[in-house]
């Protein structure tokens, strides 16, 4: 999950400073007692890159060849939190062979000499509890023929980071920030010699923030489904390194780990992808899979509705639509405006998605990306069913002004299910209720649809024909359908019908009633590990919006064969 980095004011960096400095005249323990098997996955590739001299992270590309990672200035924000919190350590250690264990080794150090004691941009509370995390997992790794005073040296860091960040945790934003903060300060606690009096209170104010910040159905008020996933997966990294030291586990942190295993397991696509809605990304499944596994909380049927999304399976098929308001309070910063979206996986392919958060990617896309549509779902004249205000450069807009009812009935019948939802997003600007209508049968072979646009009462029609008279334009709807970039769209002969192709060379075919103009137009998919986004397509269906009531039906069909030459 790419967030956009938490600045430290210059107070708070000197005050840090004299923390760390006031840490050192105490002279702590140095030692690891605990050095628990790694529990973070890395990527070989990605390795591979780091030790060739490249650094390619979304966003941004370091070349610094030979040299240090350290040696060039990095080019964003992003890139640097993504430096300072050293989770290329778990690409380097996935590598694991001699090269990369001497890389790891020497800008391990190469921090500590040129960051160690407070300098660059690395110690907002986040960074540092994820950073502590990254040392003591690949502990193994790093000190493997290593000196025993380039040994102290490294555990004697991590020890004044430990008594800093004890101090520091309260600073960090509430949410998936704060719970790596804590989840590292328990964790090194744990590992280092002379912390264990830290446990303690580390422990509480973790129980004390998952009963503030986690509902009781396992949700987040952010509705970010990547962002729970970090929250997941630190919560058992804190399970693991209790039950290795024979430590009780807090009643509050297993019933919390139990609550949310169920709802990520709800939000995933059938490759074990996570939806992407509200700022999330796809996550790695690889990360989820080890989390679940070592949460020990049994596998179950998919939710229904989890964390404010609806779920429709049939066979192999699998819907999740965002069906309630956007987020509030501080979810409204990565809030998108998609309310009535979804999206859908059949088998391991994912075929219809939005195209995700664009914040890697610079503040245009970001903004881009969380508007409507960016979106699997209805927008009108281009505008959001959500506004969002303007702020200063570097920070992120709140989103305002959304929908205030949203009405969601989901029914099952011997035949499929249905999935009904309406929103007023569009009421106060042009007197119009969405309502989207979405039907999957149980033999998981289509999907039918309908949005349908349409005014209440006698107030509605004449803000409606107000609109109408005071724009420039006419009134369009466009319902828009982001494919996966793995997805090849053809436009049939005739036009009137989109011929969609897997991977596994399966056909699907996108129809709608006529009522409207199809069109196939370039869409974006943000990806992380990638510069820039990736190019894909999406299906276009618009036109006049009407005095009362304007409906689209559509559908999906899987084809009944596969052409001889798909791909």
């Amino acid at each position: 999950m790419k967030k956009l980095p938490h600045r430290l004011s210059w107070t708070t960096r000197l005050k840090y400073r004299w923390r760390l400095r006031r840490a050192l005249w105490s002279k702590p323990t140095i030692g690891l007692v605990n050095a628990p098997e790694p529990c973070t996955i890395g990527q070989f590739e990605i390795g591979q890159q780091l030790v060739s001299g490249k650094f390619l992270i979304t966003g941004g590309v370091m070349d610094f060849g030979k040299g240090s990672i350290w040696s060039i200035a990095p080019p964003s924000d992003l890139v640097g939190a993504e430096l300072h919190g050293f989770g290329w350590l778990d690409d380097l250690a996935a590598l694991g062979d001699k090269h990369a264990k001497a890389k790891a080794q020497a800008w391990i150090i190469s921090w500590i000499a040129g960051f160690g004691m407070g300098e660059g941009p690395g110690w907002s509370a986040d960074l540092t509890g994820r950073r502590l995390i990254r040392w003591i997992n690949n502990s193994s790794f790093l000190f493997n023929n290593l000196s025993k005073s380039q040994k102290d040296r490294i555990c004697h860091s991590m020890a004044l980071q430990v008594l800093l960040l004890a101090k520091s945790w309260r600073q960090a934003q509430p949410g998936w920030a704060r719970f790596e903060a804590l989840c590292g300060l328990v964790c090194a606690s744990q590992s280092l010699a002379g912390m264990g009096f830290l446990l303690a209170p580390s422990l509480r104010a973790l129980v004390q923030e998952c009963q503030t910040y986690i509902d009781m159905e396992g949700g987040i008020n952010s509705r970010n489904p990547e962002e729970l996933l970090v929250i997941f997966s630190s919560l058992t990294w804190v399970k693991r390194t209790l039950d290795i030291t024979k430590m009780l586990i807090p009643e509050v942190l297993t019933a919390t780990i139990s609550r949310i295993a169920p709802v990520l397991r709800s939000l995933r696509h059938g490759d074990g992808t996570l939806v992407r809605f509200h700022g999330g990304g796809q996550g790695s499944e690889h990360v989820l899979d080890q989390a679940l596994a070592i949460s020990e909380v049994r596998p179950s049927v998919p939710l229904d509705e989890a964390m404010g999304f609806a779920r429709l399976n049939a066979g192999s098929t699998s819907l999740v639509v965002d069906a309630v308001a956007p987020p509030t309070c501080l979810g409204r910063f990565s809030a998108h405006a998609s309310t009535g979206a979804f999206e859908m996986s059949v088998g391991r392919n994912r075929l219809i998605l939005n195209c995700g958060s664009g914040a890697s990617f610079g503040e245009d896309w970001h903004l881009a990306g969380r508007g409507t549509a960016s979106h699997t779902t209805l927008s009108i004249n281009g505008l959001s069913s959500a506004s969002f205000v303007p702020t200063k450069t570097g920070e992120q807009s709140p989103l305002v002004a959304g929908p205030q009812r949203v009405i969601m009935k989901k029914t099952r019948a011997v035949d499929g299910v249905r999935l009904q939802i309406n929103h007023n997003g569009y009421q106060i600007s042009h007197g119009l209720i969405h309502a989207r209508t979405l039907d999957l049968p149980l033999d998981s072979k289509g999907l039918v649809g309908q949005d349908e646009l349409y005014t209440v009462d006698a107030s509605d029609v004449q803000r409606f024909q107000v609109m109408c008279a005071n724009s420039l334009e006419t009134q369009q709807y466009a319902i828009r359908f982001h494919l996966h970039p793995d997805v090849m769209p053809r436009l049939d002969i005739d036009g009137a019908a989109v011929l969609l192709t897997l991977v596994n060379e399966d056909v699907w075919v996108f129809r709608h009633d006529g009522s409207c103009l199809l069109l196939l137009e370039k869409s974006v998919y943000f990806e992380g590990g990638r510069l820039h986004p990736r190019p894909t397509a999406q299906i276009v269906l618009s036109g006049k919006i009407k005095e009362i009531t304007t409906r689209v039906r559509w559908s999906l069909a899987k084809a009944s064969e596969k052409p001889q030459k798909a791909r």
